[in-house]
């Protein structure tokens, strides 16, 4: 769908935008692997660090002032986003929610949950650091960056189809025999095309334009809100039950993007706390 903007790419950016789409694809990637072995309300839950990823490239890549008295606000939002995601998912009391909160050890899963972070994180700074630079380009950088994540992942799913024994799911499998004889293959075929078109290119475009009216870390809390409107279109929709922990959560998680919208010289007034006079806005 967004292929026909790829050939509109600035050729100063193309091979930052490729850089982009490589962490986009590890964002993909390490969640789809993550969410077999991991409940979904703990990749939702470590997804959120995203909040944290992004504050600290702006402040190691971009050297702005980030510490604690000059950003308190990209601070306490991410403290109030990370808290609210995670009272969201993992005091929930169903079958993720309790996995999730009981969990002793870690595994693979919930490291691969993490990188998920890092890799959309990373995209998300790369992408304001692009539309810094070219405002205009908002379709090309994203069809740059759903490219290679379609690329990478087709390897993949190609691998599955020839490689070892021949999954049913894989490519050609899918396009072929399972869609005519399996109704599961039907349905993961359906599943497929809306992720790709509404859920990750259309959703991506929005993104891109977002982020070149306002910075990544407070783009990422704002995005971090994903697990309030999956449990509020799932009680109107599924009429799922909104319990305690989804009206304190999602509380919590609206109040961090409140908070970004605050200035550091609102915290002049608490105890022991100085905000420098030319903290990063």
């Amino acid at each position: 769908a967004l292929s026909p903007f790829l050939f509109k790419l600035a050729p100063e950016i193309r091979s930052q935008a490729l850089l982009c789409g490589c962490f986009t694809a590890m964002g993909y990637i390490t969640q789809s692997v993550s969410l077999l072995t991991t409940p979904a309300a703990t990749v939702a839950f470590l997804g959120a660090a995203t909040v944290v990823v992004c504050p600290t490239l702006e402040a190691v890549v971009d050297k702005k002032k980030k510490g604690l008295r000059d950003a308190p606000q990209t601070w306490l939002a991410a403290v109030l986003c990370i808290t609210g995601v995670g009272i969201l998912e993992l005091l929930g009391g169903g079958a993720d929610g309790a996995a999730g909160l009981g969990a002793s050890e870690v595994g693979v899963g919930d490291l691969l949950a993490l990188i998920q972070a890092v890799g959309f994180g990373t995209s998300f700074f790369l992408t304001e650091r692009m539309m810094a630079q070219n405002p205009s380009q908002a379709l090309p950088i994203t069809a740059a960056q759903v490219s290679v994540s379609a690329a990478l992942s087709a390897v993949w799913c190609v691998a599955d189809g020839f490689i070892g024994t021949p999954d049913v799911y894989g490519l050609p499998g899918l396009l072929s025999t399972a869609l005519v004889t399996d109704g599961g293959a039907r349905t993961a075929a359906l599943a497929i095309g809306f992720t790709g078109l509404i859920t990750t290119a259309a959703n991506r475009v929005a993104e891109t334009n977002c982020l070149g009216k306002m910075s990544s870390a407070e783009a990422s809390v704002i995005l971090a809100t994903e697990p309030l409107w999956a449990a509020l279109f799932a009680a109107l929709i599924l009429h799922d039950d909104f319990g305690l922990n989804d009206y304190v959560g999602g509380a919590l998680i609206v109040c961090a993007c409140l908070a970004t919208s605050l200035k550091p010289e609102a915290f002049g007034s608490l105890p022991g706390f100085e905000p420098t006079v030319d903290a990063e806005r």
